[in-house]
């Protein structure tokens, strides 16, 4: 009965996204109540059962963490961005999202990707530090 109710055993969403959908996640690295690590072993799983991972990132599903991010929001991190236009973008445009940018009240001016996972932001070496355009993905 438990692979029935719990959502955790539900990683095969080939049929999902077989017929063009499209599945985003994000997760505060610093989530006090759910582990970030659990939602990487869940997005690994389905990844895997949905076609691999190569194939998942290609076509259907991104996964961005956090970094200071709680539990949905808050805490001393950068937790505004746009994953919904990220979406849309992909679903009409047929443009992956690679990386979002993230601002946020705790840091006033400061801007930085989201990389989609498994990539993370990595200072290019020059340009404004405070800048998400002088980071790249890798």
């Amino acid at each position: 009965m438990d692979r029935l109710a719990n959502t955790a055993y539900w990683t095969n969403l080939s049929s999902y996204f077989g017929h063009g959908g499209k599945l985003l996640f994000y997760h505060g690295v610093s989530d006090p109540w759910f582990s970030a690590n659990d939602t990487v072993g869940y997005y690994e799983r389905m990844a895997a059962d949905s076609g691999g991972m190569e194939t998942v990132r290609e076509k259907s599903s991104r996964a961005f963490l956090v970094p200071g991010m709680g539990h949905c929001s808050s805490g001393a991190t950068l937790d505004h961005f746009d994953l919904l236009s990220a979406v849309v973008s992909w679903v009409e445009d047929g443009k992956a999202p690679d990386a979002v940018v993230a601002t946020g009240p705790a840091f006033p001016g400061r801007s930085r990707p989201l990389c989609a996972y498994p990539q993370h932001a990595q200072y290019k070496g020059q340009g404004d530090p405070e800048s998400a355009a002088s980071f790249e993905c890798k």
